[in-house]
């Protein structure tokens, strides 16, 4: 004979996800329309030309109740970048092909070169503002960390494999591979450089160059 649920407490089905409920829903929708108002604001005013009064005007929301999910316009831009560009470098760092490490370490890079091309305006703004949002409290620290860190360990699986020597410091390496990647995008966003595509030859010289030095000796 079946057990009867206790009185009160819902029979959950197993494998079945608890939906979120209606305060929950509510919350999520807000933060939705936030990061979207944000995300539409600073594409189209700058970051410094818009202010979090008409973000919150834009989401439909009160001041008050913008401050409680983002006290600061550098937390918003925050929110947007973790959401989207760490959206594609989660898929990217997913999907790495089973390849010398300067053709993984460009899979990774052509996600970001991919996803800035969609929404260049915007991109200019993280290029532009990111760099200088350094306080722990707004998280880009630990995003870039952790970027550093994944990085590492494409470059400690190459050590095993023999493409690298087994000295070469792994997260410096990472770095000086993140920063000629940013340094293309900076460059490609403020106009100094033509077009930047997937699998850009110029970044792919720069990966190569830096790869010199730590290259394990045959």
């Amino acid at each position: 004979m079946p057990t009867r649920a206790r009185r009160g407490v819902a029979a959950r089905t197993p494998g079945v996800a608890e939906q979120p409920g209606r305060r929950e829903r509510s919350k999520l929708e807000k933060l939705d329309r936030i990061r979207a108002a944000a995300h539409r604001l600073f594409a189209r005013q700058g970051f410094e030309g818009t202010t979090t009064k008409q973000i919150a005007a834009a989401a439909d929301i009160g001041a008050g109740t913008l401050f409680l999910y983002a006290p600061t316009k550098e937390d918003l831009l925050v929110l947007i970048f973790q959401e989207e560009v760490g959206r594609a470098v989660d898929a990217a760092f997913a999907s790495v092909p089973a390849k010398p490490i300067v053709e993984q370490a460009m899979h990774v890079f052509n996600a970001l070169i991919v996803h800035h091309a969609v929404d260049p305006a915007l991109a200019r703004v993280f290029v532009k503002e990111l760099p200088f949002v350094g306080d722990t409290r707004h998280g880009v620290a630990q995003f870039v960390g952790d970027l550093y860190a994944r990085l590492g360990g494409l470059i400690d699986a190459a050590k095993k494999r023999g493409e690298i020597a087994a000295d070469a410091p792994s997260r410096l390496l990472a770095q000086n591979f993140f920063g000629a990647c940013f340094q293309h995008l900076q460059m490609w966003l403020g106009g100094g450089m033509s077009a930047l595509e997937p699998g850009d030859e110029r970044l792919r010289a720069a990966l190569e160059l830096q790869l010199r030095g730590a290259r394990a000796k045959g």
